[in-house]
């Protein structure tokens, strides 16, 4: 092979690439309605909760985060999986990602940019979305709070990554976009619904110890986001549950906190590497 059709890597390429993928997600159809319902919900529900509030300050943010924390919880995994689940296999359908694997690109470099493209629009969903609602919190409430309410922004930007890393890898084993979609479904419908309720069923009829209650619950990055959130803003883990309250018994407030945030970039950095293996795997296959 020559030097000149030798794959090049490099941020050359990388940053080609992420750009290219960048203005194509912001195209997406699929993509801008789930984005645009959350940026929506997000205003509303923080005018819901600003609503009748008597005494302004630290009550009207407590409403706003709470009800921030369970749109983020239910919507950003949704946009995460699907957007991610849907790009790769997507372009393997339309045979757009057989004409830029033609190119002279490292099939690496290929992976990193169309995910660093589709997370610079993931982040500015999420970033339009939780900073509308922020602006509206701080008109009626002040801004004595904004350090809380840029830790759950934070918080959800790192959510955001782990979810699409996730979906990448899924889209990255899925032969198409209808099974890829399927797939990030089940995936989300597990990591935000089933997942606390089997966890409270499993211990329950396991009689599992704290510490391996601490473990399992703790392991979904949506439970992660949840506690960090929840301990961050309030700055007390009784309303957590127990898996919160025996982790800052055990931890403390800030190694709480510290694990929560390794667990949302292991599983941004974890599913990454899969995917990206998966990917490379399939292409030179």
């Amino acid at each position: 092979m020559s030097r000149a059709a030798r794959p090049q890597p490099g941020a050359a390429s990388l940053a080609v690439l992420a750009r290219w993928d960048a203005r194509a997600v912001l195209r997406d159809r699929w993509f801008i309605s789930i984005a645009g319902a959350f940026a929506a919900l997000t205003v509303a529900a923080a005018l819901v909760a600003l609503a009748g509030v008597d005494v302004i300050g630290v009550s009207a943010f407590g409403r706003v985060a709470a009800t921030l924390v369970h749109l983020g919880m239910l919507f950003i995994p949704l946009l995460g999986l699907t957007a991610g689940a849907l790009w790769i296999a997507g372009e393997r359908e339309t045979g757009s990602l057989a004409m830029v694997l033609s190119q002279p690109v490292d099939r690496a470099t290929v992976y990193a940019g169309k995910f660093l493209g589709v997370a610079w629009g993931m982040i500015g969903a999420v970033a339009v979305g939780l900073g509308s609602a922020g602006v509206l919190l701080a008109l009626r409430a002040g801004t004595d709070r904004i350090l809380g309410y840029l830790w759950l922004v934070v918080l959800s930007l790192l959510l955001a990554l782990a979810t699409l890393a996730v979906g990448f890898a899924i889209s990255a084993a899925a032969p198409g976009r209808s099974r890829a979609l399927g797939a990030a479904l089940v995936v989300w419908l597990g990591l935000v619904i089933v997942s606390d309720l089997g966890l409270l069923g499993t211990a329950l009829a396991l009689r599992l110890p704290a510490p391996a209650v601490l473990v399992l619950g703790s392991l979904n990055p949506v439970s992660a986001f949840r506690l960090a959130a929840v301990v961050g803003i309030s700055g007390s883990a009784e309303v957590t549950g127990p898996v919160g309250i025996y982790a800052a018994d055990r931890l403390g407030m800030g190694g709480m906190n510290a694990l929560m945030i390794g667990i949302l970039v292991a599983w941004a950095l974890g599913a990454f590497l899969a995917g990206r293996a998966r990917f490379l795997k399939t292409v030179q296959a």
